[in-house]
């Protein structure tokens, strides 16, 4: 029996009221913040911090989508994650030398490299986070779509039109029913009030479209900052095509890498620390990931030459 199934037996969910007006709640807005907290947290995990404790490896990811860049110093005797800015007169817009330190509890001014290690999330200092709400708009629009084919599919009727508030209100319960998988009926006493119209669909996916267009999204979410999605199939490209593909996806996502590596370097060196960065198993190029080298060709036979 799952965990939700035994709350409810208990008695501690009501699952009537769970469920209640839920066609209402199925727009674009709850979809949108759907999944913009489901790819947020989906970028939270493509990096693995090691050799700190917990909660500093959340903290350091959380700051670098959202700010760009985190500061790490040293606060009531142990290293902490802030978010910042940088301040002061340089020669170059993106070489500083002085940090602000800001958090709920604690406000302050430090200097990069001599009391305080920047980390970048890339080099420009660019926030993904804008990258997690582009994403989220466009599946949220397809997840709409896909809700709103799947339960037009119930009916074959158009798009329905009422002349009258009563008809409106039975229309308006009617499909409220439709959407939850209820019988229901619209009620018209008069004969008048009621009509379906025919619309103009033939731009229109079928459900199974409507799901491509989900997929592929969700795969060029993760392409764009440079991972392969678990679904290509290397037997479908030649080794050319693959090699290719993999060096474009490399490039975002080592650069990322690469920034948190050195930034490493520095904490440790600054004060004292282990600490290491390394990308998720599930999306390490330097492993399965990478094309297979070719077959070396066999050594001739020194003794007897050629065989």
């Amino acid at each position: 029996m799952g965990f939700v199934n035994s709350m409810v037996d208990a008695g501690k969910i009501d699952y009537l009221k769970l469920t209640a007006g839920l066609e209402k709640a199925c727009t674009y807005p709850d979809f949108f913040r759907y999944w913009r907290e489901n790819l947020f947290e989906r970028l939270m995990r493509l990096f693995i911090w090691e050799g700190m404790d917990d909660p500093l490896p959340k903290e350091i990811e959380q700051r670098l989508i959202l700010a760009g860049h985190c500061g790490i110093c040293d606060y009531d005797n142990k290293l902490t994650a802030f978010f910042g800015s940088f301040y002061g007169v340089t020669v170059y817009n993106d070489m500083w030398k002085h940090y602000t330190i800001h958090s709920p509890i604690y406000s302050g001014f430090r200097t990069i490299d001599e009391d305080l290690v920047v980390i970048d999330n890339n080099s420009l200092r660019n926030p993904t986070f804008e990258h997690v709400n582009h994403y989220a708009a466009l599946l949220a629009h397809a997840e709409v779509t896909l809700l709103q084919q799947m339960v037009e599919a119930r009916d074959s009727g158009g798009v329905p039109i009422a002349r009258t508030e009563a008809a409106k209100q039975s229309l308006l319960s009617y499909q409220a029913k439709k959407f939850n998988g209820k019988i229901g009926v619209v009620s018209d006493p008069a004969g008048i009030g009621v009509e379906y119209q025919g619309s103009d669909r033939h731009t229109q996916l079928d459900i199974g479209g409507i799901w491509e267009v989900r997929t592929k999204l969700l795969k060029h979410f993760y392409a764009d900052i440079g991972v392969r999605a678990t679904f290509d199939k290397r037997n479908n490209t030649v080794v050319d095509e693959i090699t290719c593909d993999t060096s474009m996806l490399l490039y975002n996502v080592s650069d990322m890498i690469n920034c948190r590596k050195k930034a490493a370097e520095k904490i440790n060196n600054l004060f004292g620390t282990n600490w290491t960065v390394r990308l998720s198993d599930e999306i390490d190029y330097n492993t399965e990931n990478e094309p297979e080298a070719p077959a070396e060709a066999a050594a001739p036979d020194q003794e007897g030459g050629e065989a």
